[in-house]
This record gives C-alpha cells, structure tokens and sequence, in this order.
C-alpha cells in the first residue's frame, strides 16, 4: 500500500499542478490564443490536454523511479528546476502575455530537461527513456513559440519587449565604447611610432599619413 501511494505521489504532484495550470488558462487559450498568427504545424488545441496528461504521468513515475534508486540532490533538483520552468510556460504565455518571456523560460527548460536526462540516466536508465518524448515535444513547443514570436510582433509582452530593446540599446552603447577606446589606442600608438621614427633620425609617417622627417 505504501509502495502505490509513493507512485501517486509522484505522478499526482505534475499532473495535479499542469491540470490547475490548464483550468486558469483556459479562457485566454480559447481567445486570446486563436487569434494570434501561428503556422500550418500547430497541433489542434484538443491535442494538448492528452499529451500533457501522458507526459506528466510519465514525469512523475521517471522521477519516483530516481528517488526509489537513492539518486540524490542532483537529479531531483534538476528535475523540480525543470518542472518549475514547465509550470511557469504557461502562465507567462498566456495569462501575463509576455511571449518574450515565454520563449526566454522554454528555452531554459529544455536546457534544464536535457541536464535532467543526463542525471537520470546515471542512476536508472528506464526514468531517463521515460522523459525522452518529454524532451521531444518540449522542443517542438519551443521551436512553436518563438514561431508565434517571430510573427506576432504586436503580442510579444511590453515588458518582454522594452527588455530587449534596454539590452540592444546597452549592447550599442558599449559598442561605441569599444571603438572610442580602440580609436584611442591607435591614435597614441601611431604617436608613438612617430616618436620613436624621429628618436632614430630616420623619416616617418604620423597620424594624418603625413610624412614626418627628423631634424
């Protein structure tokens, strides 16, 4: 009995928390999402509850499998790294709406859930086979979401956006920097040939090409 009610634990913990994630959604998943410009690849809306259901059943038991085997704190955290990171997808797409965001968080997660694998595979290859179809479709939602990114420029989130544009607005100032700086090393290094061509009373030529010649 104990044994059975360790297994629902596991698996009750993902499902229970996407099925919660999926009830709050629901209403922007019906509006707000079918309006957004999406490509000829996106999987039918009632596809997504099934799917997910499989795979945070199989979530759970890989990771029951982990904690069975003695793992330790390095799979485990990694697993509920990735699972907060899953949790956290949805929210931001679709309740905040900050699809920026969104892709930011997709893309760690599957960073994380490859990581995830890794350490799973070390203790029991079975829990690592298990996240497998959970990495490929994670992949897919990635490659989905920075799609509806890419071609929603209007819905991408005001936070998200203004973040982006503050870092290339930062990356241009530090550009800038970076080429004064170097304007400026060249400028004394060309006065410092000049310097060392006259020391030597032969002719040399200074920072505007000019030729320079020794008294």
């Amino acid at each position: 009995m104990g044994h059975v009610l360790s297994v629902a634990s596991f698996i009750g913990l993902p499902l229970a928390a996407g099925i919660g994630v999926g009830v709050a959604i629901q209403h922007d998943v019906q509006h707000w999402y079918k309006h957004l410009k999406k490509p000829s690849w996106n999987p039918p809306d009632a596809l997504f509850g099934p799917v997910w259901t499989v795979l945070y059943t199989a979530m759970g038991y890989a990771s029951y499998l982990v904690f069975k085997a003695g793992g330790g704190p390095v799979p485990l955290t990694l697993y509920g790294v990735q699972l907060a990171l899953n949790l956290a997808w949805s929210p931001l797409f679709f309740k905040v709406k900050e699809i920026g965001f969104a892709v930011a968080d997709i893309t760690a997660l599957v960073g994380v859930l490859v990581a995830t694998i890794v350490e799973f595979h070390k203790v029991d290859p079975t829990a690592a086979y298990l996240l497998l179809p959970y990495l490929g479709w994670t992949t897919f939602a990635a490659a989905l979401t920075i799609n509806i990114y890419r071609h929603n420029p209007q819905e991408r989130g005001k936070k998200s956006q203004q973040l982006q544009d503050d870092l290339l607005d930062a990356a241009e100032v530090g550009a800038n920097a970076t080429q004064s700086a170097a304007d400026k090393v060249s400028y004394e290094a060309s006065r410092a040939m000049d310097k060392l061509g006259a020391a030597g009373g032969g002719g040399s030529t200074g920072p505007s090409g000019a030729s320079v010649k020794s008294t």
